[in-house]
């Protein structure tokens, strides 16, 4: 009994985190611009799944169009 597999558990119950695949608005991202393929880094200020196309808001304030199979969130920087 002391030998248990106790990982992922909290007083003995199952502690499964829910983990998010969708993309939230307000987060920074890193992607590749649709037009010209250049990577940026921004704000998410929209997502329209029909065009995969999402839109940055980069640290000079500038709109960019990205493609939204290359974002990736940035936690650290």
């Amino acid at each position: 009994m002391s030998e248990m597999y106790i990982k992922g558990r909290w007083k003995g119950k199952s502690s499964n985190v829910c983990t998010s695949s969708s993309l939230m608005i307000g987060m920074i991202y890193q992607g590749v611009q649709k037009f010209n393929g250049e990577t940026v880094v921004g704000i998410l200020e929209n997502v329209y799944p029909d065009n995969d196309e999402a839109v940055l808001r980069t640290r000079e304030g500038v709109l960019v169009s990205t493609v939204t199979q290359s974002l990736k969130i940035i936690i650290n920087e």
